[in-house]
């Protein structure tokens, strides 16, 4: 029962539907524009994202697929490894719908616990969300969402950061939990 709970979970996190015959069934398939990453429990302050993908146009991506993962509000991917992003525990896969949005359902994810060595000394890390979207005709995209409100972005090795890398920077509305991200895919052979 423990193998086939934990794989039925597995499946779950990277948006698998599996038939019922196979005794769980995952919140969102991954044709579905609607993602939510977080159980009822899940400790952390709730978050809404509404985005939208288009290309450089301005123009809708329609079908895009993003993998999405982050750490828990404690700053950890897993339990057992805090840094362990390959198997993250909030995770998962969603597409845009025909224009272009998707919706993301989340709780604002913990810093990393420990500073990691970058650049010329110890560093925290920017509490962020991983959002890598692929899209045909178009070059890969691979984001680090980071908040506006985060007192290390005042860094200014993070301000450079997000200025030479086109990292998003969400601004949250505290009432609401509320934030909009628009993501602008470039042409392929642009990286």
């Amino acid at each position: 029962m423990t193998v086939k709970l934990r794989a039925c979970m597995a499946l779950i996190t990277v948006g698998w539907l599996l038939p019922a015959a196979a005794g769980c069934v995952a919140p969102n398939p991954p044709s579905d524009s609607s993602l939510t990453l977080t159980a009822a429990g899940e400790p952390g302050t709730k978050l809404l994202i509404s985005g939208t993908v288009t290309d450089q146009s301005g123009r809708p991506v329609a079908g895009a697929g993003l993998h999405v993962y982050q750490t828990d509000a404690s700053g950890r991917y897993t339990l057992e490894r805090s840094m362990d992003e390959a198997h993250a525990r909030l995770s998962g896969r969603i597409r845009t719908d025909d224009g272009g949005h998707f919706v993301l359902r989340t709780i604002r994810p913990g810093g990393y616990p420990k500073p990691l060595k970058l650049g010329d000394r110890e560093r925290k890390i920017p509490a962020h969300i991983h959002i890598d979207i692929t899209a045909a005709g178009h070059a890969e995209r691979r984001l680090q969402v980071v908040f506006a409100d985060d007192p290390l972005l005042s860094d200014p090795y993070w301000t450079d950061w997000v200025r030479r890398l086109h990292q998003s920077v969400l601004k949250v509305d505290p009432a609401t939990g509320a934030a909009n991200l628009v993501v602008i895919l470039d042409p392929p052979g642009s990286d």
